[in-house]
């Protein structure tokens, strides 16, 4: 019986140990953004969301990301220019859908280059994406960096025009995400 509790005792131990492993990080909020660009002819759109929530399951023995996730306000994109911003919204339909959000399938991560892929909700519809881009290490941070592209049309947006001439149908998203590890 004793030899029954101490492998019982092992046992849970071992299984807390391994669970113990798998951290939830948020990102850093005062470094972290989302920003989109797109083109028109006459000139290309920059917009910043310095507020976005990022969040992943870290596995700190093996320091991989095993799971992301990431949610942003859409009115909180800022170019420089608010009657551009107002038309923006007014085109993305921001009342009716106010966010923008990822949740991560499948993430390889190999050296400093990292493919996530994963279901993008933009506009009331869910695509699935991928997005390429870098993850290093620095001390207890892990910056992650990466892209992808969207095209307006596919998620139901009806395109913005300027002089009557519609800008790119394609919407390129950038991300930057910096998270604290435990030491």
């Amino acid at each position: 019986m004793k030899q029954f509790k101490g492998v019982l005792v092992l046992f849970l131990f071992v299984i807390g140990f391994s669970f113990g492993q798998v951290l939830s990080l948020e990102g850093d909020k005062s470094v972290s953004y989302i920003q989109y660009v797109i083109r028109h002819p006459l000139h290309t759109v920059k917009a910043i969301n310095r507020e976005p929530k990022f969040t992943i399951e870290f596995d700190t023995k093996q320091r991989k990301i095993l799971k992301a996730e990431a949610v942003a306000e859409v009115m909180k994109f800022n170019s420089g220019n608010s009657n551009r911003d107002s038309h923006a919204m007014e085109a993305v339909e921001a009342l009716k859908f106010p966010t923008i959000s990822f949740k991560s399938t499948e993430i390889d991560f190999s050296s400093e280059d990292i493919v996530v892929r994963g279901f993008l909700t933009f506009h009331g519809q869910t695509r699935k994406i991928e997005m390429k881009g870098k993850a290093r290490f620095d001390g207890n941070n892990l910056f992650v960096d990466g892209n992808f592209k969207v095209s307006l049309t596919e998620f139901g947006v009806k395109r913005p025009s300027l002089l009557f001439i519609p800008v790119d149908d394609t919407l390129k998203i950038y991300i930057f995400a910096k998270f604290i590890l435990p030491e």
